[in-house]
């Protein structure tokens, strides 16, 4: 395979999005191809891959006769881009570098569920700023745009933080700096 073709199309891919923001949940085919303005039919196509690759489960409802689609959250693969999917927003948005240009030369870490690709509709998105003092910063520009609230944390020195945040924070993505 070829590491820089793509191995989604961009309706699989847009699919996932969709699935990933509205994880824990079941959408059917036409409520997929509203949302993404897109044909049922071409939705359809895009899901045997996806179905085939085990990222999706489909099952038809009984009741209503319709074809319900969710992220099949026993594949860890699924985790993993999720993951990306999420890191991808945080560079997108501008958050990334709005936190750079506010703290510059600081450790900023993007860490918790939302770091690890586990997060839910209803979670928040975790930030800790390492050695700097708190500091008051608007984030509701970017609270509308990735559609959760930011909790920002700051730490004066890595020492003082509990053995467990730590850890935490060690296995979180660092946006910028270093430990």
């Amino acid at each position: 395979m070829d590491i820089y073709k793509q191995k989604y199309t961009g309706l699989q891919q847009e699919i996932l999005g969709l699935l990933f923001a509205n994880i824990g949940k079941e959408l059917n085919k036409r409520e997929i191809s509203l949302k993404l303005e897109v044909s049922p039919t071409a939705v359809s196509n895009s899901l045997k891959t996806l179905e085939k690759e085990e990222l999706i489960n489909v099952s038809l409802n009984k009741r209503s006769k319709t074809f319900e689609i969710s992220l099949n959250i026993n594949n860890q693969k699924v985790f993993y881009l999720k993951k990306v999917e999420n890191l991808r927003q945080i560079y997108e948005s501008g958050l990334k570098e709005f936190l750079e240009e506010k703290f510059p030369g600081k450790t900023i870490v993007l860490f918790g569920s939302f770091s690890r690709g586990e997060d839910y509709p209803d979670s928040d998105i975790d930030i800790a700023i390492l050695e700097q003092d708190e500091k008051e910063i608007n984030l509701k520009k970017f609270e509308e745009i990735l559609g959760k609230k930011i909790n920002i944390q700051f730490y004066l020195k890595i020492e003082g933080i509990h053995k467990n945040l730590r850890e935490n924070l060690f296995n979180g993505i660092v946006l910028t700096g270093g430990f």
